[in-house]
């Protein structure tokens, strides 16, 4: 049970107990949405700025028929009945507040308390769980949490201290999130507080620069021993800050976290070998910091988009690993299924597609009807010029799930012109790609490494079959950082 990607709801995949056996995982990090009332986009780097982000995921929640169902249903259910308690206060709160329609605090509870419950199940009895989340509802999450792992099961309150852009006008400034962390059964726990530890400020090490490792026996301080490795971990994180806008860290997605972050979390809570879960992976932080500890993961994410951008991410950072090695469950798996999803859902089929090949942003909101610009997705690559400083460049792709005319073909390429890109992609199937030859320009780019079209055709087939690589400079897992450590 390792590297495996779900891309479905997590209520579904903690809930089956083939997926997830009892108490098969050894750590539980999870970000989920945090009740923000907000979408939150893609991004698309051109200069064109008429066109929409596609929605990463929408954080806005309103009361339903199903939600007041399940609310009862917990209501009448002894083992459930305090959590639905905690939402029915939630609902009391809106009230007050001239909230009575819209009750989103009371359906985003409702959720995550779903979800929370079915997480205890499969926690080993050495394991714990890290719950990210911000003032918005951390209040409220912890009245979950302790009714579900029991509140002398918390451990901290982890306060993850950065900095940020903004100062608002009335209040302080925002500069922190808040991680909870609880155990499955506190005093069993695994918790190695030596790769975590920090340095002692300067004033300590000169003070008992003559007792580090060892106990002063008498003195002003009294008996004190110095770790030679650093100070123990406390629960206030300072010095790691937010990733900036031009790291090559950042891929995008509008609430990645720092690998930093979840390298402290699973080092310091799993041995090499543990399993770690990530429920809500968003763009795959987590596992990305499993793989690089030797911990086994699972990812899960809603998104079609997201499981095949993780995916591309391992790949792309773990040269070991071939396409075989990460198990992609809950997308098309065969080009009958890649043509039913396509016609049943086309933009899932083109968020499948532009998260598989690793675009980085895609256009046009969900179900928004009309021209999206001949823009379903971006590709960043890194030609290799003599005399010329590496740097990314881009190239558009556009997806198509059925017949490919040749005024797509030529459309594409003026996109390519009109956003000032490189390159230009047609997705689509291989009974397509003989229009895609016939109609494009023939023009190419070159660098040190060779010549490449400005316009190519890429099959569904290959891309489900891994057996080809697009055509461009440095991109894809098996050629990019080949030369650079990009």
């Amino acid at each position: 049970m390792n590297r495996i990607l779900y891309a479905d709801d997590c209520l579904k995949v903690l809930n089956d107990e083939k997926a997830l056996p009892d108490a098969s995982i050894d750590l539980i990090y999870l970000d989920p949405p945090f009740n923000s009332n907000s979408k939150y986009n893609l991004p698309f780097k051109g200069k064109d700025k008429t066109h929409k982000p596609v929605e990463a995921f929408v954080d806005i929640w309103k009361w339903s028929d199903e939600d007041a169902e399940t609310l009862d249903d917990m209501s009448r259910d002894p083992r459930t009945r305090s959590l639905a308690s905690i939402v029915q206060f939630a609902q009391g709160i809106e009230q007050m507040s001239g909230r009575r329609k819209a009750s989103s605090l009371a359906s985003y509870l409702l959720n995550m308390a779903l979800r929370l419950r079915a997480m205890r199940r499969v926690l080993k009895p050495t394991s714990s769980i890290y719950l990210h989340c911000d003032p918005t509802a951390s209040h409220y999450l912890k009245l979950l949490m302790d009714s579900i792992f029991g509140p002398n099961n918390f451990l901290n309150e982890i306060v993850w201290y950065y900095r940020g852009a903004g100062v608002p006008r009335n209040t302080r400034a925002k500069r922190h999130d808040t991680i909870l962390w609880y155990a499955r059964h506190k005093g069993s726990h695994y918790f190695n507080p030596d790769p975590i530890r920090r340095p002692y400020a300067q004033a300590t090490q000169e003070r008992f620069k003559h007792y580090i490792g060892n106990v002063r026996p008498t003195g002003d301080y009294g008996q004190q021993q110095l770790n030679p490795i650093g100070k123990h971990p406390d629960d206030v994180l300072d010095y790691i800050q937010p990733i900036a806008p031009s790291a090559k860290e950042r891929l995008g997605y509008p609430t990645q976290k720092p690998l930093i972050l979840l390298d402290g979390l699973v080092q310091s809570s799993t041995n090499s070998g543990d399993t770690v879960l990530d429920p809500f992976c968003g763009c795959g932080t987590t596992v990305h910091a499993a793989e690089a500890l030797g911990r086994k993961w699972i990812g899960i994410d809603i998104s079609k988009f997201s499981a095949g951008l993780i995916r591309d991410r391992i790949l792309h950072n773990f040269k070991y690993l071939n396409a075989d090695d990460v198990d992609l469950r809950g997308t098309p798996e065969t080009v009958a299924e890649a043509r039913a999803l396509a016609r049943q859902d086309p933009f899932e089929f083109e968020k499948w597609v532009c998260g598989y090949i690793g675009a980085e942003g895609m256009f046009r909101e969900p179900g928004e009807k009309g021209a999206d610009g001949g823009v379903d997705g971006v590709l960043k690559f890194f030609p290799v010029r003599e005399g010329k400083k590496v740097k990314p460049e881009y190239a558009i792709v556009q997806v198509k799930g059925g017949n490919v005319t040749p005024d797509a073909v030529k459309a594409l390429h003026e996109t390519v012109r009109r956003y000032e890109a490189t390159a230009g992609v047609m997705v689509c199937f291989a009974n397509q790609l003989g229009t895609v030859e016939n109609q494009r320009v023939k023009a190419t780019f070159s660098d040190a490494w060779g010549s490449y079209p400005v316009i190519q055709g890429y099959s569904i087939e290959a891309l489900l079959d891994d057996a080809q690589s697009l055509d461009l400079p440095l991109y894809g897992y098996k050629r990019r950082g080949a030369m650079l450590n990009l």
